[in-house]
């Protein structure tokens, strides 16, 4: 993974994070329920949607590299004793099967080498099991919407107990190899202090075709697909927000 999320972007992503309107935990549940069992969330952070579905009654386990961001999941879920396993999709390793996993908030997107990594999570899938995973196209740096290598006002919010936190951010895009690299500036002030924290993040983007044949190669049909969370919508090359439910093919 290209991000360890500690410091203060760890203590700030879920703040940031409930600025953003998605319907994916709503999503999720839905999902869990139409295929109940076992279940894994790579990337699953300090539970933002981890914990809610534990609470809803889904036995879901949480796999997360940063142990930041882990110490915060435990810290906020001590009645529900959630199994949590420390380690990223390219290093994890179990004999359990999951009835489906789940690969959330652009969390692929992050892999250096995510074709291997959905081959890997692919064996550790039930016969009847299901992926599910989100990816977002970069639209707004790609048009030119955000500045490239310049720094520009991400994110900024008032904290709980007074204060206030922000993020800057800078990119630079690698349009051949669709890669997105990302310096983030987090910095709060609270009490009279300042704090700040520097970070560098390294994303991939996938056109749709570009996700299906990786999909394929890596054992999976795509069962459903979506765009920006409406099924409404068909997946097309305007599409920033790609959804998809996938299961793995039979071995012959």
């Amino acid at each position: 993974m290209t991000s360890s999320y500690t410091s203060l972007e760890a203590e700030l992503h879920d703040l940031f994070w409930e600025g953003e309107d998605t319907p994916e935990l709503e999503w999720l549940d839905a999902l869990l329920r139409e295929f109940p069992g076992p279940s894994l969330e790579v990337g699953c952070g300090s539970g933002r949607l981890l914990l809610p579905l534990l609470r809803k009654g889904h036995p879901i386990e949480g796999l997360e590299p940063s142990a930041a961001m882990l110490k915060l999941c435990r810290e906020r879920s001590a009645e529900l004793n959630p199994v949590l396993h420390s380690g990223d999709m390219t290093t994890f390793s179990s004999d359990k099967l999951y009835r489906s996993i789940l690969i959330p908030a652009f969390t692929l997107q992050l892999s250096p080498q995510p074709a291997d990594d959905l081959k890997r999570l692919r064996d550790r899938l039930t016969a009847d099991g299901i992926l599910y995973l989100t990816v977002f196209r970069p639209f707004a740096e790609l048009d030119g919407e955000l500045p490239e290598n310049e720094w520009y006002d991400d994110h900024q919010t008032e904290l709980p107990g007074g204060g206030n936190a922000s993020l800057r951010t800078l990119h630079q895009i690698d349009r051949q190899g669709r890669i997105l690299h990302r310096r983030h500036h987090y910095r709060v002030e609270q009490d009279g202090e300042v704090r700040e924290h520097h970070s560098e993040q390294t994303i991939r983007w996938f056109e749709p075709k570009q996700l299906a044949r990786m999909l394929d190669d890596a054992g999976f049909g795509i069962d459903r697909a979506l765009a920006d969370f409406d099924e409404t919508i068909p997946v097309t090359e305007d599409a920033q927000i790609i959804t998809v439910v996938a299961r793995p093919r039979v071995h012959p």
